[in-house]
């Protein structure tokens, strides 16, 4: 696997080049998955596509199909942000946490999704363990 030349696109809550002081450092975040959302095409909304992209990549427990992002983040207030920024040209992105991923939503319409350096999918280990 070394020899590999793969390269992770990571990040940290906020950004990678962000200066950061104390003694623990900041969580570290690999990119799983990156969609953009065609709100033009069969009248998709925003919120719909982060829901689904997060159900695909989350998986959920055994019977669950939905997400509600009400328990993380306003969805309308979401929604507004990216619309008025979109409408005013200006380029934003809206991060917040869902299950330990975190979830940059950005006003072109594209949601990125990031777990946590370290996690293991789908080993129920914890992927955080108490430092």
């Amino acid at each position: 696997m070394a020899s590999e030349s793969m390269t992770t696109q990571t990040t940290t809550w906020f950004g990678s080049t962000t200066e950061h002081s104390g003694l623990r450092s900041p969580r570290q975040y690999a990119l799983v998955t990156s969609e953009t959302i065609d709100l033009e095409a069969l009248n998709s909304e925003l919120i719909t596509g982060v829901v689904n992209a997060l159900v695909d990549v989350i998986e959920p427990a055994a019977g669950q199909t939905t997400l509600s992002l009400y328990e993380h983040v306003n969805p309308d207030a979401l929604e507004d942000i990216i619309k008025a920024s979109t409408s005013k040209k200006s380029d934003i992105e809206v991060r917040f946490t869902v299950e330990n991923y975190l979830v940059t939503v950005r006003s072109n319409n594209t949601i990125l999704i990031y777990e946590p350096l370290g996690a293991h999918r789908g080993t129920g280990e914890n992927p955080c363990p108490a430092s």
